[in-house]
């Protein structure tokens, strides 16, 4: 094997092993399983690897005392990118400075570690007081403090029910967009009696 190859090689695996032993030491609250899969024999001879996380969970804080907390029943570190966590069974819970929290529940989400974004998709739900929104998928930003939903919402509370295909929600100011992708379809709203 080549000597720049097995250099790049060490290199790469020191970096792995200090960002798993930073990520236990430093982030981890509960223990955490981490296994490594074995390529099956029978397929082509490419190497496949992933690190699966199991019992996952993030949590920040910030400057503003806004709090966003995600746990996932695993997680693996994206083979494109690793502040990229692919995760599974999702629960998020967002405490907003002066505010009921907001709950976030999904079968999948893609976590970014550095600025905290996610891409929630398949059977999201969205619980705040009374409120439930489904959709399947919800993309949410902190940097840009939005929430959009899209696909399939159906939107309840105790008196209305609307149906739509997108949903812009500002986390700040609370001030929302309903919009359908086609001009000519119209919001349904159902009032309950």
């Amino acid at each position: 094997m080549n000597k720049k190859i097995l250099i790049q090689l060490f290199l790469f695996s020191l970096f792995l092993f200090l960002s798993i032993f930073s990520y236990y030491k430093y982030f981890n609250k509960e223990s955490q399983n981490v296994k490594k899969t074995i390529p099956d024999k029978n397929l082509p001879t490419k190497n496949i690897e992933t690190n699966l996380i199991t019992d996952l969970r993030y949590f920040s804080v910030d400057d503003k005392g806004n709090q966003y907390e995600i746990t996932s029943e695993s997680g693996e570190i994206g083979s494109d990118n690793s502040d990229i966590i692919l995760m599974t069974s999702v629960k998020a819970i967002i405490r907003i400075y002066n505010s009921d929290p907001i709950i976030i529940t999904s079968n999948f989400a893609k976590y970014n570690v550095k600025n905290y974004d996610t891409n929630f998709k398949e059977n999201v739900l969205v619980k705040h007081v009374d409120n439930k929104l489904n959709a399947e998928n919800l993309d949410l930003s902190f940097q840009s403090n939005l929430m959009l939903m899209y696909n399939n919402i159906i939107y309840q509370n105790p008196d209305t029910k609307l149906l739509a295909d997108k949903l812009e929600i500002d986390l700040i100011t609370k001030d929302s967009k309903i919009i359908m992708n086609d001009k000519k379809s119209k919001i349904k709203i159902i009032r309950k009696k």
